[in-house]
């Protein structure tokens, strides 16, 4: 490597995670020991917000210079890669800036054991970043443990409850049967290519030749399963409305935000680089997928009376949006689901930060109870419904541009009829996410909704930030949708 090559590598999230990660449970120690609990609050939030301000540096410099990282071991027959382009520096993004909202919010909301909840925090982060900037299967397999065990402890992290034992325990069992999936998927690609680089893959499975091959329909069905474990999609999405309302809602908000896209972005990866829709024609079968996804879980959610666990329904099929616009296989599909995946992230992230709010103040997630409650906390109300109507799809806020540009890419791609089960599918959503803003703030006060009050500052600063956020994409698009679509053309062009 350059010695310039050295100094970006100093300055990327992914360096600067891994030191934070590392030092933090010395400094928990400390803390723990001299009683001094205020010191992780400090050090995870200041820190992430250098590791953001990296990842933007990062991201703008991937995507309008064109600038890509590569960073390997040796030997080279088994190195070990650290990649960096334009997706991997987006989702790096969108990973830590949703991780520096939980952190921020996580202040006023984490009151025990805070010098083992950060630690967990920034490994999860760590893992995370680390599977997005893996240029190797060996790398992005060890990244992708780091996250999952980090995950499965902080869903356990109020261990006196049963419910959050019974969900982590859940959790751990169904994602390791997703993860073996994709190990035996990886040990077949290996057995084929004598590799797992994935350059080198891309250019033995993107030979025509393999497309007749059927260890190749093995291996993406195994990976496919395997990922879609991770990203919550039907029928392996029953961990999830467990896990979400169990864990602490930062917590929630990273595992709805930001856990489950890892399994996408390798989605991402692993369809547009390694099998080529071109050449392999799974674009059908994904379609189908994502339908049965999105509809499944925009059902579900108008079920539920936690409000948790219908966020996270909710979250399922939003990952069937996004799939969608994959299965499309175009530039302007792609795009769709990438600009998407940071405005679901964002989105459900100031949901569950919102909720989360509510919870902190009366003790209680059923909705019947937290009726009226936006009236007595009007900052975290006002938030919550511009999460909620985003995500409905309201026009001038950020998740309409993303829903109307997978709607008008799959009209193009000639999908009708999955056009019009998406339409349907966005307009159940709307349904519920009007009953809850309805709920927060038209219907009567209740006796436990009558005792709430605004939460204090640390957990008001990330909604607002992430509300602004939400109401600039949808005002202003032209520039993430610039992004994307460099990004899915860089794709493809591969």
């Amino acid at each position: 490597m350059s010695g310039g090559a050295d100094v970006d590598f100093i300055l990327s999230p992914l360096y600067a995670l891994i030191i934070l990660t590392a030092i933090s449970p010395i400094l928990a120690y400390v803390s723990r020991r001299f009683r001094i609990e205020r010191v992780m609050d400090i050090y995870s939030v200041a820190g992430l917000a250098v590791v953001t301000y990296f990842a933007i540096t990062q991201m703008l410099d991937a995507t309008f210079q064109g600038s890509t990282l590569t960073f390997t071991s040796t030997p080279r027959e088994t190195a070990s890669v650290i990649f960096i382009d334009k997706l991997s520096a987006y989702v790096t993004f969108i990973f830590v800036l949703v991780g520096l909202a939980s952190a921020i919010f996580s202040i006023g909301y984490i009151k025990e054991r805070k010098a083992e909840y950060y630690p967990l925090l920034l490994t999860m982060i760590t893992g995370m970043v680390g599977v997005a900037s893996s240029g190797d299967f060996v790398t992005f397999f060890i990244f992708w443990e780091v996250m999952s065990i980090s995950a499965y402890v902080l869903v356990a992290f109020r261990y006196k409850s049963w419910e959050a034992i019974e969900a982590s325990l859940k959790y751990l069992i169904i994602s390791s049967a997703g993860t073996a999936a994709i190990l035996f998927a990886l040990s077949l690609m290996y057995g084929i290519a004598g590799t797992l680089n994935m350059n080198a893959l891309s250019r033995v499975f993107g030979l025509q030749d393999m497309a007749g091959e059927l260890w190749s329909y093995v291996i993406l069905a195994l990976i496919l399963g395997g990922l879609g474990v991770n990203a919550a999609m039907v029928p392996f999405h029953s961990w999830l409305p467990d896990a979400h309302p169990a864990a602490p809602s930062p917590i929630s908000a990273m595992l709805s935000g930001v856990v489950i896209k890892t399994g996408i972005y390798a989605m991402f990866r692993v369809l547009t680089v390694i099998f080529p829709s071109s050449i392999y024609n799974w674009g059908m079968i994904l379609a189908l997928y994502a339908a049965v996804t999105m509809t499944v879980g925009n059902l579900m959610a108008m079920l539920q009376e936690d409000i948790k666990r219908l966020l996270a329904f909710s979250s399922i099929a939003h990952i069937g949006y996004i799939v969608f616009g994959i299965s499309l296989a175009t530039v302007n599909g792609l795009a769709g689901s990438l600009l998407h995946v940071l405005n679901h992230a964002t989105m459900k992230g100031l949901l569950f930060l919102s909720a989360g709010a509510f919870i902190h103040a009366v003790g209680t997630r059923n909705l019947d109870e937290l009726s009226g409650i936006g009236r007595k906390m009007p900052i975290s109300g006002i938030t919550f419904a511009i999460g909620a109507f985003s995500l409905a799809g309201i026009p001038g806020l950020s998740a309409f541009v993303s829903e109307f540009q997978i709607i008008t890419a799959s009209v193009e791609a000639g999908m009708l009829p999955f056009t019009v089960i998406m339409i349907l599918n966005v307009l159940i959503g709307v349904a519920y996410y009007l009953r809850l803003v309805q709920i927060i703030f038209l219907k009567p006060l209740t006796p436990v909704s009558e005792k709430a009050h605004e939460v204090g500052p640390p957990m008001l600063v990330p909604v607002i930030a992430l509300a602004c956020l939400g109401i600039f994409i949808g005002a202003y698009p032209s520039p993430f949708l610039e992004m994307t679509k460099a990004i899915a053309g860089s794709l493809l062009a591969h």
